[in-house]
């Protein structure tokens, strides 16, 4: 056991180094339970520090100085993945804030293309009562199920499909929508995402300009091919933002399955001018290691644009899904 957690220690530390590689990202994209690890690690390191001190035993100072260095060692990574932790969260930006829940609500979630709990996705959005409902994973059994619930209460929809299974993403609004583009992410399998317009000029909330929203969904890094094709699609879409010159403002809501502290993450937001709302509150796990509780990572992000004023991010369980449902309210600033 003390062998397996001193070695656990060291490939962990190495890892930290070889960030661009897929073991490294699926290790970093748990950093909260790595710091808990070094936690436990350097409470066994410390207890044995002090037993050894206290016995008469052949080569005892080489046993402790090795101790002494395993402690020490576990510190360090303690420290590297604790400021990749605090990096992110609470930056503390008010500038993006509203207190005002008057504004255009949005709800948001990943409900897992093989959820059929349908009546409770019915009653939660009917809870939240929002002007724009956003689905990831949305299949043909969902439309089929829920179809006259969303005509009787959206009468706009935005929907595209992906992969063998016809999952997709889907928006409904009470706000007009117009399909901007048809964007596809051309890697190993043809990826479609959600680009469209909200038309909000003319609405009851008194906007003076649209806003263009994108529903994304990556490859999620489950193997060596899928990790690559995700690193791909990312950068295609990195480049779309670029090449888009249109001035409205702009969100961008996803399952990125993407950590924030992966290397991957501050390679793409380098030098972007699209903030993470998600970075000014405190930690949200969205998603939780197969439905356990114990293992959640933070792969749900949302960017908005300088010229979008957003509410404090309300994040719930959602019923079935691996992933937790998020909703705000957003303001275009004039």
């Amino acid at each position: 056991m003390l062998f397996f957690l001193r070695i656990s220690t060291i490939l962990i530390s190495l890892l930290y180094f070889f960030r661009e590689s897929f073991i490294a990202e699926l290790t970093i994209s748990f950093v909260p339970y790595i710091i808990w690890f070094c936690i436990l690690a350097l409470i066994i390191e410390i207890y044995l520090i002090i037993h050894e001190s206290k016995r008469r035993r052949k080569h005892k100072s080489i046993k402790i100085l090795f101790t002494i260095l395993i402690a020490i060692l576990t510190i360090w990574i303690w420290t590297l993945y604790s400021s990749e932790f605090f990096w992110f969260y609470n930056q503390n930006d008010e500038s993006i804030r509203i207190t005002s829940k008057n504004w255009i609500k949005t709800f948001y979630a990943n409900i897992l293309y093989k959820n059929t709990d349908y009546e409770s996705l019915k009653e939660k959005i009917i809870q939240e009562n929002p002007d724009i409902v956003i689905l990831v994973e949305f299949s043909d059994e969902h439309e089929d199920e829920m179809k006259d619930f969303f005509k009787e209460n959206y009468p706009y929809m935005n929907r595209n499909s992906r992969s063998t299974m016809l999952a997709g993403d889907v928006v409904f609004s009470k706000l007009p929508i117009e399909d901007a583009y048809t964007t596809w992410i051309e890697w190993r399998w043809n990826r479609k995402y959600s680009y469209i317009q909200i038309e909000c000029e003319d609405s009851t909330f008194e906007c003076k300009n649209n806003f263009d929203l994108y529903v994304i969904h990556t490859a999620a890094p489950v193997s060596v091919e899928n990790f690559e094709m995700r690193n791909n699609q990312l950068e295609k879409l990195w480049l779309d933002f670029k090449q888009n010159n249109n001035p409205n403002p702009v969100i961008v809501i996803w399952d990125f399955n993407l950590s924030p502290r992966s290397y991957y993450y501050k390679k793409l937001i380098k030098n972007r001018n699209l903030k993470n709302a998600l970075s000014f509150q405190s930690p949200n796990y969205t998603r939780s290691l197969l439905q356990q509780w114990i293992f959640r990572s933070h792969i749900d992000q949302l960017f908005i644009s300088s010229d979008i004023r957003i509410s404090p991010i309300t994040i719930e369980n959602l019923s079935w899904s691996d992933h937790r449902s998020f909703s705000f309210s957003i303001e275009i600033i004039d």
